[in-house]
């Protein structure tokens, strides 16, 4: 057998490795962003924790469109109160689970005169919300205290719009139901286009991974030139400035930039990890295992245990390379153990904090 053809089936035979490989270094980035931020502001931790926010979610959304794509035919069968039943399941009740506990309990914080009120003003820097509007920031993503719970908000509109698509493609409701979707969102988000930008973003990258699985360039992506010329290119041209008197046009193509670095990511690691499980790299284990146990880690690493252990270091005067070192490992430590020794036990556990 050539190397190609040796190449070409192992892709195909360890798709699954591959996709969790990803989710590795994509958990790696979002850990290491949120460590390095807590100490370090320099223009060369500005330039990492740049590369790492536009990469790694997109990763995450990336491997949630191919795998969207290998179920879309049963997702074709079901009704759309069925699959929006199972990813409000799977996604909205973890959303709404750690977002309220950020609300609530800074709501009940507020409510602690002195102690309370200078932790949320002086520590954690929470301004203060009226019930009203906590539960409209949980149904449209304002007021967020905590930017992290953006993917889960965005891969439910993201797999909805995705599935509308594959649902009623061929069909006049196709239209009219992405105009009502399109006309709630205006009217949702017309003061904050925070989440919109998420969205939009991860559309495009939620379809490329959707692209990737259906048209099989998986299968030879290591041989496929054209893929690497254009990600060649891309790269080039994400710095080129675009300065216009249209501050709108500004920002549309500042987002597209941003976006095209994320997909020039996705490209590479995808590439990365075809290699490593292709010529049998035994550090792939590592970054398998970490992509097994990425969604707790995602979940529970932040503000969690990464910002208090970081605090404690600032507290205790460590050195910021201690700090960071701390923080980074145990926003995977206490996340891991907690899964596997505490929710994934308790059904009712793991389901409302996962989904699962």
């Amino acid at each position: 057998m050539t190397e190609r053809k040796r190449l070409e089936c192992v892709n195909s035979d360890q798709e699954h490795e591959i996709l969790q490989l990803m989710r590795g270094f994509a958990i790696i980035m979002v850990v290491l962003q949120h460590s390095v931020v807590l100490f370090f502001h320099s223009p060369a931790a500005d330039e990492l924790l740049s590369t790492c926010v536009f990469i790694d979610v997109h990763i995450f959304m990336f491997v949630s469109g191919y795998l969207f794509q290998k179920n879309s035919e049963k997702y074709k069968t079901m009704g759309i109160k069925h699959f929006t039943l199972k990813k409000l399941k799977s996604i909205g009740i973890p959303y709404l689970f750690w977002e309220s506990i950020l609300y609530f309990g800074t709501f009940f914080l507020y409510l602690i005169p002195n102690v309370g009120v200078n932790l949320c003003q002086n520590v954690l820097h929470f301004p203060r919300l009226s019930l009203p509007q906590i539960f409209f920031g949980l149904l449209t993503f304002r007021y967020s205290y905590i930017e992290l719970y953006w993917f889960l908000y965005a891969l439910f509109c993201v797999m909805m719009i995705h599935y509308v698509f594959i649902k009623f493609s061929s069909r006049i409701e196709f239209t009219l139901i992405c105009f009502l979707l399109v006309g709630i969102m205006a009217v949702f988000f017309k003061n904050d286009v925070y989440i919109l930008t998420k969205i939009s973003r991860s559309l495009l990258t939620f379809g490329l991974g959707r692209w990737f699985q259906r048209s099989g360039i998986h299968k030879n992506i290591l041989y496929d030139w054209k893929i690497y010329c254009t990600v060649a290119v891309a790269f080039l041209l994400r710095h080129i400035p675009l300065v216009t008197n249209y501050h709108y046009v500004n920002d549309i193509f500042l987002s597209f930039r941003i976006t095209l670095f994320g997909i020039i990511g996705i490209v590479v690691f995808y590439t990365v990890s075809v290699l490593m499980v292709s010529y049998g790299v035994k550090l792939r284990r590592l970054f398998s295992y970490l992509g097994d146990y990425s969604f707790a880690i995602f979940l529970l690493h932040n503000p969690w245990f990464v910002y208090t252990t970081g605090f404690a270091a600032k507290k205790l005067s460590l050195p910021a390379e201690v700090g960071v070192v701390i923080s980074f490992f145990a926003g995977f430590l206490f996340p891991i153990v907690i899964y596997k020794f505490i929710i994934k036990k308790n059904q009712t556990l793991s389901l409302v904090m996962l989904g699962r």
